[in-house]
C-alpha cells in the first residue's frame, strides 16, 4: 500500500491516472510515480473574501515566451497580425487546468487566464484544503500550452489559415485555485486576483 511520506497513513489515489493529490488524512499534496509517493511542493492562492469554495482545482502555471514565427490568414486583417505580434511580444503567465477535464474546456480555462494575465495572491494552505486529484503532468501540461496558444490566436477575427511558434517556457509551478463548482464542467475560480 501507498503511504504518505508526511503522516505514513495509508493514500489511495481516487484516479487511475492521478499524478498529483491530497494525503485525507494530513492534507498533504503528495505526487505519485512509479518509485512511490513524494511530497509534492503546491502553491496555493487566496481566496476572496465571499469565497463558497468547493475546490482547490490544480493549475500548471508556466511563464513562457511565445515566438511566432508564421501566422498566415485568409483576410490579411494587419491589424489583427499586429496585435498578435504585440500580446507575444514579451513573457507571458500561461496556464493549464491539470484535473480530468475535456480537452476543449481547458482550453477555454486555460485561454481566458491567459487572455487577462492573472496574477495570484499566494497563501499558507488552507486548514484541510484538499486538492483534486492532478491527472497532467508537468511534461503533458507544457503539450498542451500548444493548445492553449492556438486557441488564443483561432478567436482573432482574422480567419487564421496557419500558424508557426515555439514556445520557451520556464519549469511550471502547480497552484491550488480555489473554486466553486457549478455543475458539469464549469467551474468559478475564487481566487484573488492582481493584474499586471
Amino acid at each position: 500500500a501507498l503511504r504518505c511520506p508526511q503522516c505514513a497513513q495509508p493514500v489511495q489515489p481516487d484516479m487511475d491516472d492521478a499524478v498529483v493529490m491530497s494525503c485525507r488524512n494530513c492534507f498533504t499534496a503528495v505526487s505519485i510515480s512509479d518509485s512511490g509517493l513524494q511530497e509534492m511542493s503546491v502553491q496555493f492562492a487566496a481566496p476572496t473574501a465571499d469565497a463558497g469554495i468547493s475546490d482547490w482545482l490544480p493549475f500548471w502555471i508556466f511563464k513562457a515566451q511565445v515566438n511566432l514565427q508564421d501566422r498566415q490568414t485568409q483576410g490579411g486583417n494587419r491589424k489583427d497580425r499586429e496585435a498578435a505580434a504585440h500580446f507575444w511580444a514579451t513573457s507571458r503567465r500561461l496556464y493549464v487546468p491539470a484535473w480530468e477535464l475535456p480537452v476543449r474546456q481547458a482550453r477555454e480555462i486555460g485561454g481566458d487566464l491567459v487572455k487577462r494575465q492573472t496574477q495570484f495572491q499566494p497563501i499558507d494552505p488552507p486548514a484541510e484544503a484538499v486538492l483534486k486529484t492532478a491527472v497532467v503532468t508537468a511534461t503533458d501540461a507544457l503539450k498542451l500550452l500548444e493548445f492553449v496558444v492556438l486557441t488564443l490566436e483561432a478567436q482573432r477575427s482574422d480567419w487564421l489559415k496557419s500558424i508557426r511558434f515555439e514556445i520557451d517556457a520556464k519549469p511550471p509551478t502547480l497552484w491550488a485555485l480555489p473554486a466553486h463548482h457549478q455543475g458539469g464542467y464549469n467551474w468559478q475560480i475564487l481566487a484573488q486576483e492582481t493584474q499586471t
